[in-house]
């Protein structure tokens, strides 16, 4: 079952527009969660005008922000609204990560981000990791290529507001402030290095992404979490360092991405 389930690429329902509405952004939010209403959620956000375009990432942000506040208020009396607050939450994290790994706005009007997309960010994201010396470049021996096939981007939606919350404030790797990690690329880089100790290759990490991926992720240790990456202080990994402290690039010209 579990291999029948890794082998899919759903939607990752995440607004990935710098076109996108805010009434897209709050409609997207509430599809498919029990008693919730977009129009409620926006209502409560204190925003009642129409065709509000979002314009660049630092506004979509802004409007996440919102959006996720009133969708907090509202879980005081409808819990099913903590389904809407981390579906925003993802969808504003996956946008963070997408901006940081691109560094170019995103002009697609399409709302909805492909597995294949998600997939191929996490080539961009080793990448970048292994650039800043905060990701082991051992790592680059095994076929990226084909291990980032096997990450199911919708498991990130089985996640609680809190997990989410805590994950991206936490543990999530950020660089000068900005998180450049999903949740699933997290585990994919677990997956790598516990098979890396274990000399074991692709099938082996496939194996270990997936119990990962599928047990909550509050059972995992910090320890473990860390694994794949260069030992490094707690603010280093999360982006705290003044810009004259950047560490020493040790990778330029990796060739993962086309």
């Amino acid at each position: 079952m579990m291999s029948e389930q890794a082998s899919m690429t759903p939607k990752v329902h995440t607004i990935t527009s710098s076109f996108a509405t805010i009434e897209q952004l709050a409609e997207l939010a509430c599809k498919n969660a029990a008693n919730t209403c977009a129009k409620q959620l926006l209502d409560t956000a204190g925003i009642h005008s129409t065709g509000c375009n979002i314009l660049d990432h630092r506004s979509s942000q802004n409007h996440y922000t919102q959006l996720i506040m009133a969708a907090l208020a509202l879980r005081e009396n409808s819990p099913t609204y903590d389904a809407t607050a981390s579906h925003l939450l993802l969808s504003k994290l996956t946008s963070e990560v997408n901006h940081s790994l691109t560094f170019t706005p995103i002009t697609s009007t399409n709302i909805t981000s492909s597995a294949l997309s998600y997939q191929q960010g996490f080539l961009r994201y080793i990448s970048k990791g292994i650039d800043l010396g905060l990701i082991q470049p051992e790592i680059i021996a095994y076929d990226l290529q084909l291990l980032a096939k096997k990450i199911v981007p919708n498991l990130d939606s089985n996640l609680t507001y809190s997990e989410l919350h805590s994950l991206s404030n936490q543990l999530l790797m950020r660089y000068q402030g900005q998180c450049f990690e999903l949740p699933q690329y997290a585990f994919m880089r677990i997956a790598i290095a516990l098979a890396m100790k274990e000399n074991k290759g692709e099938a082996r990490i496939a194996e270990i992404y997936r119990l990962l991926s599928m047990r909550s992720y509050s059972r995992i240790s910090t320890k473990i979490f860390r694994e794949g990456t260069i030992s490094r202080p707690y603010e280093i990994l999360h982006g705290n360092t003044d810009k004259n402290n950047t560490t020493t690039k040790k990778i330029r010209h990796l060739r993962l991405v086309n």
